[in-house]
């Protein structure tokens, strides 16, 4: 009589016979393989992300009291004028007040766009936001810092004021009056447009914008370089340094230090009426 070739299919296994000897696994016929997901499935995670965002709301809190002392002790109930005496005031207080908080500079970059839409009373006086933001970079350990400033309604005032050297901040974003003013050897690179006042007073590094900048450019300024791609209204009356429309230089004079050559001749250096006119025809 001829074999059934299914009869091994008829035959109970010895695995099953012998509970000792049962295989465990996706191959136990007793056991659900899949009781080790049904178990953790139910254990809480703690995402990365989640310990990032409360730290971040925390950080938000302790800059914007930051802020919001340095108004109360610089402004008060009056208002803020830029002139030399209250810059000056305004940001040693702004460093001291830096210095007395925790913070990264992670929290500086997103504090940027919490102040510009911010509601918070606070910052109805922004004026002296400039400075705060400055105190920070000065302060930072980091070599390279951006800032992402584009898209927003107001012009922050005295960015990069004081930049040291060794710093090399970039704004994107269009920015106000007295910009890199006082800078003291670090490269300060816009990627945008500015007001009036650029690079006023520094007396060393460099300040590159991509758009366009305003009037009294590189006024009283001793050092250093300035660098404008797009239209200028007006180069200020500087006592050193360089400012540079594009490749072409406007004005400019020799440097002790040998940090840079620069030759006076009237032939290459327009003077500042030249640069309107070149100006007018972009």
């Amino acid at each position: 009589m001829p074999k059934n070739p299914f009869c091994e299919f008829d035959r109970v296994l010895s695995s099953e016979m012998n509970p000792e000897k049962r295989v465990s696994g996706l191959l136990s016929t007793t056991r659900n393989p899949f009781v080790e997901f049904a178990e953790s499935a139910h254990k809480k995670r703690v995402l990365p992300m989640d310990e990032i965002l409360a730290s971040h709301a925390s950080a938000m809190d302790r800059l914007t009291d930051a802020y919001r002392a340095l108004v109360a002790e610089c402004v008060g109930e009056g208002l803020w004028q830029a002139n030399r005496e209250t810059i000056e005031m305004t940001y040693r207080t702004a460093s001291r007040i830096v210095g007395e908080i925790d913070w990264e500079m992670a929290d500086v970059e997103a504090f940027c766009t919490h102040a510009l839409q911010s509601n918070d009373a606070a910052f109805f006086v922004i004026e002296p936001l400039g400075l705060f933001l400055s105190a920070f970079c000065n302060a930072s350990s980091q070599a390279e810092i951006c800032l992402d400033l584009a898209g927003c309604d107001l012009r922050l005032t005295l960015m990069g004021y004081r930049l040291r050297k060794g710093v090399s901040l970039t704004i994107a974003g269009d920015l106000g009056d007295l910009t890199g003013i006082s800078l003291m050897g670090g490269h300060l690179k816009i990627e945008g447009s500015v007001r009036h006042y650029l690079g006023a007073g520094m007396t060393a590094g460099r300040i590159a914008v991509s758009g366009n900048a305003g009037k009294s450019i590189g006024e009283q300024m001793t050092g250093g370089e300035i660098h404008i791609s797009g239209r200028l209204g007006g180069i200020g009356h500087a006592q050193g340094g360089a400012v540079y429309h594009r490749q072409q230089i406007l004005r400019g004079t020799g440097i002790k230090s040998g940090e840079w050559r620069v030759e006076s001749s009237t032939a290459s250096h327009p003077t500042n009426s030249d640069s309107k006119g070149q100006k007018d025809g972009d």
